[in-house]
């Protein structure tokens, strides 16, 4: 088994798509935006210390739906505060991260996730999930930095890693820029850049399994 494989095979994920994604189109599946801002990138000792999701259909993102909350997490913030901004006074008046969890594993058979980075913010999630007994099993997920990287390179442009970042992403399509390090702006962020990214891909009103070729898509 290689490294893909073994990776794969510990986030549980699996190459087939659930049925009720199959032949669903675009404009019908509900997408839910999500960012995680943590201590670390070390996904091994990585705390969640905020936040933020928001749903969209058809391009219309749902605003009533956004969410956003400080989680109050005993781990060493190391230098996160730095680049999120929230503080050890901040982090204290967070709320538990147990019944938050649980509020988001309800939307994980409603809803295709959408991450900039997947494989980040998934780690961490299954191993917290994993340790409430909740999962992610059956969760999709479309990973907007992947989708980017492959529009980038059918156009045969030439791109840096830098240039993946979400702000810079979302500037190719012209979006305004927003504050960063927020989880709920960044999470916004991502499900513009998802619509705009399918937009130019003219994948609406074509399937889910129609995005399959391009990698950005995962089942756990």
């Amino acid at each position: 088994m290689d490294g893909w494989q073994k990776y794969k095979s510990w986030l549980g994920i699996s190459p087939s798509l659930p049925q009720k994604w199959q032949h669903q189109r675009w404009q019908d599946v509900p997408l839910l935006a999500i960012d995680l801002e943590l201590t670390s990138l070390d996904t091994k000792v990585a705390a969640i210390t905020s936040i933020g999701w928001v749903s969209g259909l058809n391009g219309q993102i749902d605003l009533s739906s956004a969410f956003y909350q400080v989680i109050n997490t005993p781990a060493d913030l190391q230098q996160s505060p730095v680049i999120h901004g929230l503080t050890a006074e901040h982090i204290a008046q967070g709320q538990e991260l147990a019944p938050i969890l649980q509020q988001l594993a309800t939307m994980r058979d409603t809803h295709i996730w959408v991450f900039h980075h997947a494989p980040l913010d998934t780690q961490v999630l299954l191993r917290d999930m994993q340790a409430l007994g909740l999962g992610l099993e059956g969760m999709v997920s479309l990973d907007t930095l992947c989708l980017e990287k492959y529009i980038i390179n059918r156009a045969q442009l030439v791109f840096s890693r830098d240039s993946l970042m979400l702000a810079d992403c979302c500037r190719r399509y012209g979006f305004p820029p927003a504050p960063l390090h927020n989880a709920l702006d960044d999470a916004m962020s991502t499900l513009e850049l998802a619509f705009a990214q399918l937009n130019s891909l003219k994948v609406l009103p074509h399937k889910v399994s129609d995005l399959k070729h391009c990698k950005c898509l995962q089942r756990y």
